[in-house]
């Protein structure tokens, strides 16, 4: 296809890659290196201290957590938009990765802009907050892409989805081990829709260790990790804290499984690609995208419950690593994500051509 001229605008909660843990950021960075590989021209809209190979235009020097700003506080990432927006006529495409924040901006330029959306999407509940009275009045005025068809459901909002696209990781990152060692993973951000609580229960009834990997990102997380505490004794059930690349990579391959027991709707859950990658199977609650993630039974098990978990976890040995790994080059690398952002920026490109 023609090489582009892209603006990726990102959230600054993180820096782009984040240090550690940070699903979207970790994504506009994957999307951001295999666009410029394959000849695009990038312009990053990120904190001042991100590192990359693209433009990168910032208006704060650090991510907003090294600023320790408040979760619920939008003004630096309305700002970030806003810069990315002044520049938009020197662009062929707007790809926004920054939510509803995004979309305040986009009938104000010619340039055709899209909206990825990462997270889960607000319902009639919600109606009088920022992100649903916004989504609404935007919504069959931008492009949306979802990362998951179970994504979709969770609005009733009628949204103008132009495609579908599954994140992507890079399988250098993570290596095939086909002889795990005894013990079992959790791996995510501390937070109680990620049921963690769950996971150390399933571990402690089947008499399996488990080991616990995450980030505590504000005060309720905190409580909440709080409460589970008491039952992390250190030996069956371990806590290791928050981990990099790396030592994400030896934990992942070296489980019997990742245990994934989302009590929300997961939009997509992109650990569960890096375990398979690895060889290593999930055992997940069958809530948001798990089902289109994990094929039951071959690459792991799709459960309702606690009790289904435990019955899964004595079954982990009938699923043949090789499978997941497989699973994961198949459907959801990096390349093939990137293959589908750039027939949509086609897509959109010649929408915006044809209205104007």
């Amino acid at each position: 296809m023609k090489k582009l001229k892209i603006a990726q605008i990102a959230p600054l909660w993180e820096t782009i890659p984040p240090k550690k843990y940070g699903g979207i950021e970790i994504m506009t960075d994957k999307i951001t290196n295999e666009l410029l590989k394959r000849g695009h021209q990038v312009t990053l809209f990120a904190s001042g201290n991100s590192r990359t190979k693209a433009k990168l235009k910032s208006v704060f020097p650090k991510s907003l957590f090294e600023m320790k700003v408040d979760w619920y506080h939008r003004s630096q990432n309305l700002i970030n938009v806003a810069n990315a927006f002044k520049y938009a006529d020197e662009f062929d495409v707007i790809h926004n990765h920054a939510g509803d924040n995004g979309l305040l901006f986009s009938e104000i330029t010619k340039t055709p802009v899209l909206t990825t959306l990462h997270n889960v999407l607000p319902d009639s509940k919600q109606k009088n907050s920022d992100e649903y009275v916004t989504m609404k009045y935007f919504s069959r005025k931008t492009n949306f892409v979802s990362i998951s068809f179970n994504q979709r459901t969770q609005t009733d909002l009628k949204l103008n989805f132009v495609d579908n696209i599954y994140n992507g990781i890079n399988l250098k990152d993570f290596s095939f081990n086909q002889k795990p060692k005894n013990y079992f993973v959790w791996l995510g951000r501390i937070h109680h829709g990620k049921g963690l609580w769950n996971a150390i229960n399933a571990a402690k009834i089947s008499k399996e260790k488990l080991i616990i990997a995450g980030n505590i990102t504000c005060e309720t997380d905190e409580e909440y990790f709080q409460s589970v505490k008491s039952i992390i004794d250190g030996k069956q059930i371990k806590y290791i804290g928050e981990v990099d690349l790396k030592q994400k990579n030896k934990l992942l391959k070296n489980a019997k499984a990742l245990l994934f027991p989302t009590i929300w709707e997961e939009p997509f859950g992109l650990v569960m690609t890096e375990a398979m990658a690895c060889g290593t199977p999930v055992i997940g609650f069958n809530k948001g995208s798990v089902s289109e993630v994990v094929k039951d039974k071959k690459t792991g098990f799709v459960v309702k419950d606690d009790r289904e978990m435990i019955k899964a976890i004595k079954k982990i040995n009938q699923i043949n690593r090789l499978e997941c790994r497989k699973h994961v080059e198949d459907n959801f690398t990096i390349e093939r994500m990137v293959d589908g952002y750039e027939r949509v920026y086609e897509k959109v490109i010649i929408k915006s051509k044809k209205r104007n």
